[in-house]
């Protein structure tokens, strides 16, 4: 039985899951509103008064949710107000389906007011952009913008739809949802195995797909058995592994000097669902260290090989694939060899955790709060099971260092680099996890280019444990507005880098 498109698009809309649209409206998009506004069972409209929010909240909804959000915007003024959005999203491979209406077709070709190739201006900042010129095709695009967005890598993709195509009295088909097949584990796993097995100083990258991928209890389980040491991967987006556990090594800094200093004391490095090293500042020579062996395993096979050479390359489900790599690793690992691993590492980071710990503590004193000492009261702030959406950008890196989580979800940040993303990501996070305190932590730069999500925040009634208020950071402390630009102040005994 057929359809009309828009009410078509809400039946695609269900069956996928969306339970929001987060929008802000204009004339574009009236048919699609009329819709969602006569139909009893429709998502809740979420309502942003500029696109910067509106999609920052679609992906911090999307990320604690683990499925695509809907986004709608308008024409090409909203396109191009939501780009930082959906360049953050593609950075941080966020799912997202993002509709705009285009002017009507029957007066396209005058060049109306608002109009604009959407195509053109959204395809560098998303993943797919589509064109929707025929009622009957809206459908079927709707349906491959849901799968493309979750496919490996996933990202955001973009729909341009006319006006007038939404509002056409006229009846399409709604094709039924295929469901996405499971991934299952990487075929090699017993090579890996062996490799990890004989190495004699092994190390582990985790890369942000183990968070994304609900894979981080399966990386313990590999990391405890080999006793290896375990690092994020730089500016991570997520918690890809717990900061409090023995094993855990830091954050790899953003540099490939960096990196390859950090790892030369190994000799096998398992790199986890990692992008490939992604550098900030250049610096000369490869992220790895020469001799080192290369187990690389992820679920996006244009990642293996990408940036440095593998010996063993691996594609596949990370948490599936991890949980078996764990249990062939016993074969191959005595107990007692990786007892000892996770022994001299519970040690080691112990030792450097106590001074990073002294040093924050010892910058404590009267107003101006040194960066150090700030980023320490964040860290201790937060009650238990809190959700950090952190933007602090470089105070960020200080907090990194200081925050003890170990409830995957409970750190988020985007690699992305548009600033403006932080309150509305905290804002779509809390919409998800209603009864979970939210802190948002933010550089100057990024609470400025994001005001505009505090006004959804209280209009949707998540201010009380989101950014800025009252208990959100527990113990009776107050939300922390971190200056971006402090980093200037640090002195070289309390770096980024060494306490």
């Amino acid at each position: 039985m057929g359809r009309r498109p828009a009410l078509a698009l809400l039946d695609i809309l269900r069956g996928e899951g969306v339970d929001r649209v987060f929008g802000n409206p204009g004339t574009t998009e009236l048919p699609f509103l009329a819709a969602l506004a006569e139909t009893a069972d429709a998502p809740a409209y979420v309502l942003g008064i500029h696109e910067g929010a509106v999609v920052s909240m679609a992906d911090g909804y999307a990320r604690a949710t683990r499925r695509p959000a809907f986004v709608s915007l308008h024409i090409a003024a909203g396109l191009a107000n939501g780009l930082i959005g959906l360049l953050n999203a593609r950075r941080s491979r966020t799912p997202l389906v993002v509709m705009a209406g285009q002017q009507d077709r029957r007066h396209l070709q005058q060049d109306p007011m608002l109009s604009g190739d959407l195509v053109a201006l959204a395809r560098p900042a998303v993943k797919a952009a589509l064109d929707v010129q025929h009622a009957h095709d809206l459908p079927l695009a709707v349906r491959r913008a849901f799968a493309l967005a979750v496919r490996p890598p996933a990202g955001p993709v973009f729909l341009s739809v006319p006006m007038g195509l939404l509002a056409e009295d006229t009846d399409v088909e709604v094709p039924p949802r295929t469901p996405t097949p499971r991934a299952g584990p990487a075929a090699g796993l017993d090579r890996a195995a062996v490799l990890l097995g004989r190495a004699a100083r092994p190390v582990i990258v985790a890369g942000d797909g183990v968070g994304r991928d609900d894979a981080v209890r399966a990386l313990v389980r590999v990391a405890e058995t080999c006793g290896a040491p375990v690092h994020h991967q730089p500016m991570a987006d997520c918690l890809d592994f717990p900061t409090t556990h023995p094993l855990y090594a830091g954050m790899l800094p953003p540099r490939h000097e960096a990196v390859r200093e950090a790892l030369a004391p190994y000799d096998t490095v398992l790199i986890a669902g990692a992008h490939a090293f992604t550098p900030h500042h250049y610096t000369p020579g490869p992220a790895l260290p020469p001799g080192i062996t290369v187990v690389q395993l992820d679920p996006d096979p244009d990642e293996i090989g990408r940036n440095f050479t593998a010996d063993l390359g691996l594609v596949g489900a990370l948490a599936p694939s991890l949980d078996r790599l764990a249990d062939q690793l016993r074969d191959h690992v005595p107990a007692h060899r990786a007892k000892a691993g996770v022994l001299r590492a519970a040690e080691r980071h112990t030792a450097e955790r106590d001074r990073t710990e002294a040093a924050a503590r010892a910058a404590y004193s009267p107003a101006p709060l040194a960066p150090w000492a700030a980023a320490h009261a964040v860290a201790d702030g937060p009650p238990p099971g809190a959700a950090v959406v952190e933007e602090a950008i470089t105070v960020g890196l200080l907090l990194r260092r200081l925050v003890r989580l170990d409830r995957p979800g409970s750190y988020t940040h985007t690699v992305g680099g548009g600033l403006g993303w932080g309150i509305g990501a905290a804002v779509g996070r809390a919409l998800a996890e209603p009864g979970r305190p939210v802190v948002a932590v933010l550089g100057d730069g990024c609470a400025l280019f994001g005001l505009q999500g505090l006004w959804s925040a209280a209009r949707s009634n998540t201010l009380s444990n989101c950014v800025g208020g009252p208990g959100s950071l527990g113990r009776g402390r107050s939300p922390a507005f971190m200056d971006g630009r402090s980093l200037e102040r640090i002195p070289p005994w309390a770096s980024p880098e060494r306490p």
